[in-house]
């Protein structure tokens, strides 16, 4: 009974604090990223609703503290994300092997199955049990299905296309 007293208990603390909340988060941030600060304050208050005051008044002061902090960490979030989005405008062009083939495209020749393993291997770093468990397959299908993936990719960038192949022709035959 006593998680039903909780519950009843968060109940009316959401209730009687929402509106304060949402608004005080609206003013310091866009609509949505509100929206998402107030569910991750409430998500807050209910894994430390032993914490939360019992006073009504009290317990809106905290919520709006931990309002505070939730738009802080978002805050950074963006920050982070600006600067990765930064660092990757200022990239060169993808990798290009010695044979002048893009690995981008390249890989994008591949099945979709063998992108994502190959991206779960390399992109993410997982391990071939990560990998598994991320796929529901055995580690046995991933390493055999990976190793796949690799020689097609493999053979993708070794081999020139068609343009290539062709203008390399005419450029052999008209040496001769």
């Amino acid at each position: 009974m006593e998680s039903d007293e909780q519950a009843e208990q968060f109940d009316r603390l959401f209730r009687s604090t929402f509106r304060r909340v949402m608004a005080y988060c609206l003013r310091r941030t866009s609509e949505t990223a509100a929206h998402d600060a107030v569910s991750e304050v409430y998500a807050v208050a209910w894994r430390r609703r032993k914490h939360v005051p019992g006073d009504e008044h009290e317990a809106a002061l905290w919520l709006l503290g931990v309002a505070r902090k939730v738009l802080a960490n978002q805050a950074r979030g963006q920050r982070r994300w600006a600067r990765l989005l930064r660092r990757v405008a200022e990239q060169p062009r993808p990798a290009v092997t010695a044979e002048g083939r893009d690995l981008g495209e390249a890989m994008a020749s591949l099945s979709s199955t063998d992108q994502e393993l190959l991206r779960l291997a390399y992109w993410d770093d997982l391990p071939p049990a990560d990998i598994a468990a991320v796929l529901g397959i055995s580690v046995g299908a991933v390493s055999t299905r990976l190793h796949r993936a690799r020689e097609r990719l493999r053979s993708r960038l070794a081999t020139p296309n068609d343009n290539e192949t062709h203008e390399t022709k005419v450029k052999q035959h008209a040496d001769r």
